[in-house]
């Protein structure tokens, strides 16, 4: 007997484990490379570029397989094959390897992990139906946000040991992580299921998704927040132990509240807009401007509480965007075409994670000194998108506000 029937639920414990790996070593990477290695912080800001390169590569690759060979194959792929790249990486940190050979091997990581994560989004459009997504979706967000609210703590802790120690268990939670997929996520047919009201194209190629108006418009305001959202992951750390002055304890723990309020509050906030009845371009501009609100506040911060009032602001914007924008999105793909959607979702955000840590590198070399200028203007992004998704739901693009 299976642990879990309810897919939904299943695939939530799948993101679970995922994002618990993931979480252990992201967050301290940069601390890591430019405290613990000496590796300037321009430098430092070059890796996720890079990283972000192979997300944006990959997808093209990840979206025709994962709508061929189907989901659960991606899925797993994904993840044994990240597995064998974090053992590499805990060989490289023991033997303190050339940052030049870290930051590629921390590039082939990112590219492999997109299979798991366009497999897992369309894995999710094949079961649920679309009036049911934003529900469904944000169950799976609570999954995820549960790996990433412990896994900053059993980083931070972790953080004392040698980092090569955080890869390999990394390493062994993903390989746990595709036993667990293998086991409760059965292969489903690549059609969309019955009562999806989507149009039917014989074949989704790049000159379709590029001629798809309503796509490019939410993909291109997406773009702007993740210039914004990359910051948590990036300069944020070391700011808070630069600038401001927490602990690596209170970091994580920082972290680990972003986790938390999504646990607590994603299906509450849910719920609430479902009754309000706010259509998801309403939602998106609520969820950005919170974003942008959250993010602006880390400029008065003075110490962790502080700190983690901010978070707190800008993980709720992140509780009302994410399921919008999983949900617009695949109410937009035609019958056949999910996992290329995904896909073209997975690569704008690729984009922005790639250019989004470099711009918040350079922007803190040079305004580090002046908190309130530094997080002004990357607030503005989020400004920028509400802007934008407000200008695109007076439109009326039925794509985009209507389905």
């Amino acid at each position: 007997m299976k642990l879990f029937d309810d897919k939904p639920t299943a695939l939530a414990s799948a993101w679970t484990i995922n994002s618990l790996a993931y979480s252990i070593v992201y967050p301290f990477l940069p601390i890591y490379l430019h405290e613990g290695r000496g590796v300037p912080m321009e430098q430092v800001g070059l890796i996720f570029p890079l990283m972000g390169m192979a997300v944006i590569a990959m997808p093209l690759v990840a979206g025709p397989l994962t709508d061929r060979i189907g989901r659960r194959s991606m899925m797993q792929f994904g993840q044994t094959s990240r597995a064998a790249m974090f053992l590499l990486l805990a060989l490289m940190a023991f033997c303190e390897a050339p940052f030049q050979l870290f930051a590629v091997a921390l590039m082939v990581n990112a590219g492999i992990g997109t299979f798991f994560q366009v497999g897992a989004d369309a894995y999710l459009s094949d079961i649920s139906r679309i009036e049911d997504r934003p529900r469904v979706y944000s169950k799976i967000r609570i999954g995820t946000n549960i790996g990433w609210a412990l896994g900053p703590m059993l980083g931070a802790f972790l953080a004392r040991t040698p980092f090569s120690l955080m890869f390999a268990m990394t390493a062994v939670l993903c390989l746990l992580g595709a036993r667990y997929t293998g086991w409760c996520c059965p292969e489903t047919a690549a059609a969309a299921p019955r009562g999806d009201s989507v149009k039917r194209i014989p074949g989704i190629g790049i000159r379709e998704l590029v001629c798809d108006r309503g796509l490019l418009k939410v993909l291109g305001c997406s773009f702007l927040l993740f210039l914004l959202t990359s910051q948590l992951y990036s300069i944020m750390p070391v700011y808070g132990t630069g600038v401001v002055g927490v602990s690596k304890n209170a970091l994580g723990f920082l972290f680990s509240l972003n986790g938390f309020v999504i646990i607590f509050c994603q299906m509450p906030i849910t719920h609430l807009l479902d009754r309000m009845n706010l259509a998801p371009p309403a939602r998106l501009v609520g969820g950005a401007m919170l974003y942008a609100v959250g993010y602006f506040s880390l400029g008065f911060a003075l110490n962790a509480w502080m700190m983690a009032f901010s978070v707190a602001v800008l993980t709720l914007g992140e509780a009302v965007v994410n399921p919008s924008l999983y949900t617009q999105i695949s109410r937009s793909a035609p019958a056949g075409g999910v996992g290329r959607y995904m896909a073209a979702y997975e690569l704008v955000r690729g984009v922005g994670y790639a250019v989004g840590p470099y711009l918040g590198s350079v922007l803190f070399a040079r305004l580090s000194p002046r908190p309130l200028l530094l997080w002004g203007v990357l607030a503005m992004l989020g400004v920028a998108a509400a802007a934008g998704f407000h200008l695109f739901s007076r439109t009326g693009n039925a794509r985009v506000t209507d389905r």
